[in-house]
């Protein structure tokens, strides 16, 4: 069964990761940042402690055939470049589009593409066709990066609502009416909360607004490149042979 560790253990990994500059042998046990909560469909977390997901799967896989621990671990979303720097983790899921840094980590090549979707009332009297018609109170997550929506903020015509967890962004969002504007989220996270919340997805929908699609990756810091890299050649050898379609399809 993997093992979710708190941040309050992780102090216990302080001091192990390599001096700066030098690259860290394939590791024995490999400690993935599975986002507080988990983010289903990519990390899911069941209640009796399973760990399963799209990225989880495909990291499980790749770890299997190469005999590498897997470990999962829940870093507090604004903090999660600076532990991986640290030592305390070994990868998160990550684009490049929604990286401050981003020439300070290695990136795999894509494991799936997906984008940010808007989801609204289906009541809602006004039509979002653009990033020009946002105004009011989006709610976002915590920790999240949304490069097209700064110069709304800086205009001060949207304001937003960080929350923590995926389930609570749409919670919120149902119970709250006409007082916010959307939800900002995966497109692929929110449509599953949706599916499996009947009630919520008979009241919401996704706006018509479409925003560009990115490559949805594993992200190292520059330590692990040689284990960057052996994930590369894994995801090539799943992409070929089907594997990594089959992953992802089971979790549409």
């Amino acid at each position: 069964m993997p093992i979710i560790r708190a941040l309050a253990a992780l102090v216990l990994m302080v001091g192990l990761s390599p001096a700066h500059g030098e690259d860290a042998p394939i590791p024995e046990t490999l400690v993935f940042n599975i986002s507080t909560g988990g983010y289903p469909p990519f990390t899911i977390i069941h209640a009796d402690g399973r760990i399963s997901g799209i990225f989880w799967d495909v990291l499980a896989a790749i770890t299997n055939r190469h005999d590498i621990g897997l470990q999962a671990i829940q870093l507090p979303p604004k903090r999660v470049d600076s532990l991986l720097h640290e030592g305390h983790a070994d990868v998160t899921m990550r684009a490049i589009e929604w990286t401050d840094d981003p020439d300070a980590f290695l990136f795999t090549e894509p494991v799936m593409m997906t984008r940010d979707a808007l989801f609204v009332h289906k009541d809602r009297a006004r039509e979002i066709d653009s990033v020009h018609d946002l105004e009011g109170t989006l709610l976002t997550r915590l920790g999240f990066h949304y490069p097209w929506l700064q110069q709304k903020l800086r205009e001060g015509s949207v304001d937003i609502i960080p929350l923590q967890e995926q389930r609570a962004l749409f919670k919120r969002l149902y119970q709250g009416g006409d007082r916010f504007t959307g939800a900002v989220s995966n497109l692929h996270a929110g449509y599953w909360v949706l599916k499996n919340n009947p009630r919520w997805a008979d009241s919401l929908e996704e706006a018509p607004i479409r925003f560009d699609e990115v490559a949805y990756r594993l992200m190292f810091p520059p330590r692990h490149a040689p284990m960057a890299a052996l994930v590369n050649q894994e995801l090539e050898r799943m992409r070929i042979s089907g594997e990594l379609e089959r992953i992802i399809q089971a979790y549409r």
